[in-house]
């Protein structure tokens, strides 16, 4: 049996995840929650997501306060200020940092032992001050960017070469944010040769990854079926225990010459959380890259406390 509680499941990410979560039957029990002042909005998505469910899916889905989510085995926390046109990721920093705390009051009274799933921005500053200031196991604390990061560099490919985005194997690490570092030496197909990049290319492709998660936020107000997506690749290699590598935002402690910095690495996901932070071989240049990333996220983190 799994329990997976959400923390901001009024919110277009939280119930889209809630949604995902169980059309797939991953989980046997999620709960939604959220600010007492969505109470209304929260047990409709609950209602909505089990109205969905009676063909396809074992999964029982309700909402729920603080104390419904004892016991749970992943608490996803989806909860906080968005980004609006204009602001980046870390312009949210304070007034975020102030509602994951409340948020992890509340959890700590009705559970201890669990695997939390951030999605909240600035994710890294905020996985990292979990970890730190909760005294958690940094193997239960993740934050969710890298993948996402990782989908739209393959959507980014993809139309630039033509060959559909399932094809490719790309992956971006270091900050969900504007010093995210795609790692081109490890792009692959399934089908032909590994590509090779230009320096221009290179640029223009970073050029667009930093710009496309704000295209969908000024066309549609937030993004959605993205993250939520990609946060249902995480809970179910922790459920179904399949040590499968992802991105995700860790707390590091010397691995790729970096400690006390969250931010995207490999990670091995299994039923334990982070099972293995994967040290891939990187260029020079991306060594340099994931490295200026952790400096910028460590000076941030200082300003934060």
């Amino acid at each position: 049996m799994h329990k997976v509680s959400i923390i901001g499941a009024a919110g277009t990410v939280g119930s889209s995840v809630g949604y995902q979560l169980a059309t797939q039957s991953l989980v046997d029990e999620i709960v939604y929650v959220d600010i007492p002042s969505k109470n209304s909005l929260t047990i409709g998505q609950a209602e909505d997501t089990n109205h969905a469910l009676s063909y396809t899916s074992h999964t029982n889905v309700y909402s729920g306060d603080y104390s419904d989510t004892e016991n749970s085995d992943i608490i996803i926390v989806t909860a906080g200020k968005p980004r609006q046109p204009g602001q980046t990721r870390v312009d949210l920093t304070s007034v975020n940092q102030k509602i994951l705390d409340s948020i992890f009051s509340d959890i700590s009274q009705y559970n201890d032992d669990f695997i939390s799933i951030i999605t909240t921005n600035p994710v890294d500053l905020l996985n990292r001050h979990v970890c730190d200031f909760k005294n958690r196991p940094r193997e239960h604390v993740i934050g969710f960017g890298g993948v996402l990061d990782s989908s739209r560099f393959r959507y980014t490919l993809s139309k630039r070469m033509g060959v559909p985005s399932n094809h490719i194997k790309a992956t971006i690490l270091g900050e969900h944010g504007d010093s995210q570092v795609p790692i081109f030496s490890h792009v692959s197909l399934l089908n032909g040769p590994a590509p090779t990049f230009s320096s221009d290319e290179k640029s223009s492709i970073l050029s667009d990854l930093k710009e496309s998660a704000m295209c969908v936020i000024k066309q549609k107000g937030a993004t959605q079926w993205g993250p939520a997506s990609g946060v249902c690749h995480l809970v179910k290699s922790i459920v179904e225990n399949n040590h499968s590598i992802f991105p995700c935002s860790a707390v590091l402690n010397g691995e790729y010459g970096i400690s006390d910095v969250s931010l995207g690495v490999p990670v091995r996901l299994g039923s334990d959380g982070i099972e293995e932070i994967v040290e891939w071989d990187l260029t020079s240049e991306e060594t340099e890259a994931l490295t200026q990333s952790a400096i910028k996220l460590a000076s941030e983190y200082q300003l934060l406390n």
